[in-house]
């Protein structure tokens, strides 16, 4: 009985021993050589996100003063700002405030509080591109006296991406394909593919100045005819495709 039982042992170890050596055999024939490609391309779309960051500075003999006028200003911006932009998808939100004093000397040298300066920041980030010159001329108008930046992106949908995957593995077949004939073997399947897809964004260094802070009422505002030139430009899609082949 032990002996039947060493047997049927036996023989499962060397069924499962040769069915480990077949898939390692075959392992170590697809490892015996592979082709490494990559290649990449690079698309131009135009921007469908815009970025703008407002900015309210003002200076009272206390802090509280300077607050108090700085909210006004900036509720008011807001306010503005809302009327311009779409509910549904624009982002309007304040990233940054802060006060701080201001500082002279004295005529014996002693240094002194000489005020006080409040300064609010408001971002607005928009899908409507067309609108960037209007909520800038907006913002101004109601108040803030210089935006601190303004950007592009391109928010991707991925289409961009898909379309052009296949077609970069296709030439990176036939490249893999032309090597492999010049190497005397041919190409037997593929080993593994990686993908990636990146944009860039447009950032606009200057900043628009208003000589001081200008209180309008909301026909002004809604009457004034976009006066700032602004141009988008464009975005880069940079998709990028590497395979390695298999040859045998």
């Amino acid at each position: 009985m032990n002996r039947l039982f060493f047997t049927i042992s036996l023989i499962l170890s060397l069924m499962f021993v040769n069915g480990l050596t077949l898939a390692n055999m075959q392992d170590i024939k697809k490892e015996a050589g592979f082709i490494s490609l990559n290649k990449s391309i690079t698309k131009e779309v135009s921007p469908n996100i815009a970025k703008i960051t407002f900015a309210v500075e003002n200076t009272a003999q206390t802090a509280q003063k300077a607050s108090t006028d700085n909210n006004e200003i900036s509720n008011k911006i807001i306010e503005a700002l809302k009327k311009v932009t779409h509910a549904d998808s624009d982002i309007i939100k304040t990233t940054g405030f802060a006060i701080r004093p201001v500082y002279s000397n004295t005529k014996t040298g002693q240094r002194v509080i000489k005020n006080y300066t409040a300064v609010n920041s408001v971002s607005v980030v928009t899908k409507d591109i067309t609108k960037v010159s209007t909520l800038i001329d907006t913002a101004i108008l109601s108040g803030a006296n210089r935006t601190e930046g303004l950007s592009y992106t391109y928010e991707n949908d991925k289409s961009i991406c898909d379309e052009q995957y296949p077609i970069l593995l296709n030439d990176l077949r036939k490249q893999a394909d032309i090597l492999a004939k010049a190497a005397g073997t041919s190409v037997d399947g593929i080993k593994q593919i990686g993908v990636s897809c990146s944009t860039d964004s447009v950032v606009s260094n200057g900043r628009f100045f208003a000589p001081k802070a200008m209180m309008t009422t909301d026909s002004a505002i809604e009457e004034a005819a976009p006066s700032t030139p602004v141009e988008a430009g464009k975005i880069k899609v940079r998709i990028y495709v590497n395979a390695d082949f298999y040859v045998k």
